[in-house]
């Protein structure tokens, strides 16, 4: 039986707050073969791990405040909801190491040039760029040429063949609910693998191992894992 990579979303959202070392420390103790993450453009130049631009704040009177105008010394002092510190993309590859691949969504532009320095310092992690701007991932490989990307989609493809060349992704991260079999032989066919987002359901993940879907990119890695190795 054809198994997919399970990819943790965010890490383990439904247990931990998303975005999180601690949510990617416990989806790595549910021994995930991928961490996927966001990232966005410090004030001072630092790729931060979080999912929105605007951080919600629990420290320092509370409020909101905007990624891109606050250094790394003011996102340090930062607490976001139960305590928990906005993690840099360096600390999370440092945390994961060798025990899975971190797919890494950038988020907002110009942060091409910092995300392909901070993937020479970790040559050992296993690594992947995607975005729903394709123009970013794109712009990585060229700074890092064997750089493995991925372009985002949350419509159906209907010219493939202008969605895969002449960039030519290594993986298609698409909206599950408009995955089908005809779609994944076609990704297939040009060499590109098709990464489901955001897969829950223990059934339809079966279905899409059985089209061979190539990763299923969950908010419950424990469940999806559990799918397809039963104790």
């Amino acid at each position: 039986m054809h198994i997919p990579d399970i990819i943790a979303h965010r890490g383990s959202p439904r247990e931990c707050l998303e975005n999180t070392l601690a949510s990617f420390t416990r989806a790595l103790e549910q021994r995930v073969d991928g961490i996927e993450l966001d990232v966005h453009g410090s004030a001072d130049g630092h790729v931060v791990v979080h999912h929105d631009a605007i951080l919600t704040l629990e420290t320092g009177g509370g409020g909101a405040a905007a990624i891109r105008e606050l250094t790394l010394a003011e996102l340090s002092a930062a607490r976001l909801h139960g305590g928990h510190r906005v993690p840099l993309l360096e600390e999370v590859l440092e945390l994961v190491g060798t025990r899975a691949t971190v797919y890494v969504e950038v988020k907002a532009p110009h942060l091409e040039a910092a995300v392909a320095a901070l993937l020479d310092r970790h040559p050992t992690v296993r690594t992947a760029v995607h975005s729903f701007d394709h123009r970013i991932p794109a712009a990585v490989r060229t700074l890092r040429p064997g750089t493995a990307i991925g372009f985002l989609s949350d419509s159906y493809l209907i010219d493939r063949t202008g969605m895969m060349h002449p960039t030519a992704p290594d993986a298609l991260w698409q909206s599950t609910q408009l995955i089908d079999e005809a779609l994944v032989l076609a990704a297939h066919e040009r060499g590109v693998k098709v990464i489901a987002w955001t897969e829950n359901d223990p059934v339809r993940a079966h279905l899409l191992a059985s089209w061979g879907v190539d990763g299923l990119c969950t908010d419950v890695p424990a469940t999806i894992r559990a799918a397809f190795y039963p104790t």
